[in-house]
């Protein structure tokens, strides 16, 4: 079939009369200061099978304990800065506040069979048992950020980054307590920690979406992963309670709600 002049006419001048999509770009945000929030999941950290405890009344009585430590899931906030010196790529820093505390665990694993009381050492291990500590770990972290659609209403992204974390209690040091015969509560250190918390590097990825809500304000929804570097006791300690220390690494994962505050963007442009 074939189309008339008039017919002709009005197709090619459709074609060339952009619709409203193409008309008007969104703007561009370019520097932005995030607050966010969110949960990141616990790992495993170390573990002891035979770690030798002497009974106070008696030196050459000697139990063992099984120790294990391990970092309990926690609420995860933080702020960062990001600027795009250009359209897709950027470049971010960050601080944030993992709520990673520990549970330990401890059980008798051999109980010397001589008649010397050992209720102390038995109070020791119930007392680990039952303890949980709410330390937390603070990063301090930079890298790189790409967004696929900086100018689309919903512009998924990816990012890495690189840092250092430092932790409020040491992630080693143990300490048990015990009742002793007037009724008071005494500590006992298993595991001593001279190094303390320490600073240790950290890395990540994480991938997301950002969307637009109000006029200088988005949202992002972010899955990251970490590897959290974390110090941990390579083996039983000896018996001045110094055990030999090692850098581990562990990984955890976040889920985090991100709302960004955009502070300078590049105007759309009008056709």
């Amino acid at each position: 079939m074939r189309l008339s002049g008039g017919a002709l006419l009005l197709l090619a001048f459709g074609a060339a009369v952009p619709g409203p999509a193409a008309a008007q770009q969104r703007s561009e945000p370019q520097l932005l200061l995030s607050l966010f929030g969110g949960v990141t999941t616990g790992s495993q950290l170390w573990e002891i099978n035979r770690q030798r405890l002497t009974r106070l009344s008696d030196v050459a009585s000697v139990d063992s304990l099984r120790l294990t430590r391990r970092l309990e899931p926690g609420i995860t906030f933080g702020a960062s800065a990001t600027y795009f010196p250009s359209p897709h790529l950027g470049l971010h820093a960050e601080i944030l506040l993992y709520g990673l505390g520990v549970d330990d665990g401890c059980t008798l694993a051999y109980v010397d069979p001589s008649p010397v009381d050992s209720a102390a050492n038995r109070q020791v291990c119930a007392d680990l048992a039952r303890r949980a500590s709410t330390a937390s770990t603070i990063g301090f972290l930079v890298g790189g950020f790409f967004r696929a659609a900086p100018r689309a209403f919903a512009s998924p992204y990816a990012r890495v980054h690189v840092g250092f974390t430092t932790r409020t209690l040491s992630t080693v040091e143990v300490t048990g307590r015990y009742v002793d015969a007037s009724g008071a509560s005494v500590p006992r250190l298993i595991l001593d920690d001279p190094g303390g918390s320490g600073i240790l590097p950290t890395a990540g990825v994480g991938v997301g979406v950002m969307i637009p809500i109000a006029a200088g304000y988005q949202v992002a929804l972010e899955f990251r992963d970490n590897v959290l570097g974390m110090r941990r006791p390579s083996g039983p300690a000896t018996s001045l309670a110094t055990p030999p220390v090692e850098t581990t690494f562990v990984q955890a994962f976040s889920i985090l709600l991100r709302l960004d505050i955009v502070l300078e963007q590049r105007r759309g442009r009008r056709y």
